[in-house]
């Protein structure tokens, strides 16, 4: 039987989601141990997406095999009894078996928070901005249009010599200020590895005129970009990935 775990984790205090050769400590590795003590048999576990290390993930799903029926109410009783505090399994779901939670995902949604007000309680959880450097919105968000404006995503991921396919559907993407706190969703049926970040990188130079609109317009047509990656992981979340209701049992 396949079945779907449903969590949230906090990714600051993990080297990312998927597990290294060089056994650092993941997301991945503490849910497979666990869960491997709990139903005593080997887990491997498969998830919807591959945040990196520091980024968190308010809702994520993974998918994994298992010949017996898991008694739900106990099974997460136990999970979240030891698993580590930064993770929580909030459900366990029944999936026909060719489900697979990276594939079978219709879109995933991003989200970037940037805070004017510092909080020592909350620091791991967004990235702080001194109000002194200006932030302008409008150009930020003309130039996170010009960059969605495409299929081929190669110009703004880290190049991946596994990776054959760099198109990406992207359905928005865009900046919004509240008070004290700039906020940055994307939505996309998938992302390619520190796509989003780059993105924002871009959208930031943006934003402080280190780098006007019709700079950035010339450097995509010549395929010359670059950018570093100048924010950091932890302001990043992974909110919402969307599955059609045929899938569960």
């Amino acid at each position: 039987m396949r079945y779907f775990l449903k969590l949230s984790y906090n990714g600051y205090y993990y080297n990312g989601w998927q597990k290294q050769l060089n056994n650092i400590f993941t997301i991945e590795e503490e849910i497979e141990n666990k869960m491997s003590i709990i139903l005593k048999k080997k887990i491997n576990i498969i998830g919807a997406s591959r945040t990196d290390s520091g980024v968190h993930a308010k809702l994520m799903f993974a998918h994994f095999d298992y010949k017996y029926n898991i008694k739900k109410k106990k099974f997460l009783y136990k999970i979240n009894l030891l698993i580590s505090s930064y993770i929580i399994i909030h459900d366990i779901l029944k999936v026909k078996n060719n489900v697979h939670a990276r594939f079978n995902a219709k879109y995933r949604i991003y989200k970037y928070i940037i805070s004017y007000y510092k909080d020592p309680f909350y620091k791991n959880l967004y990235f702080f901005w001194n109000k002194k450097k200006k932030l302008n919105i409008d150009l930020m968000n003309k130039a996170v249009n010009i960059i969605i404006n495409r299929k081929n995503f190669f110009l703004f991921s880290k190049k991946d010599k596994k990776i054959i396919n760099y198109n990406c559907n992207i359905y928005y993407a865009y900046w919004i200020k509240n008070n004290n706190y700039i906020f940055f969703f994307i939505k996309s049926n998938r992302f390619l590895r520190k796509m989003v970040r780059f993105i924002i990188s871009i959208c930031v130079e943006i934003g402080l005129k280190k780098i006007n609109i019709y700079d950035l317009i010339k450097k995509i047509n010549n395929n010359k970009l670059n950018f570093n990656i100048n924010i950091p992981p932890y302001g990043l979340y992974l909110i919402k990935i969307k599955y059609s209701k045929k899938i569960f049992l």
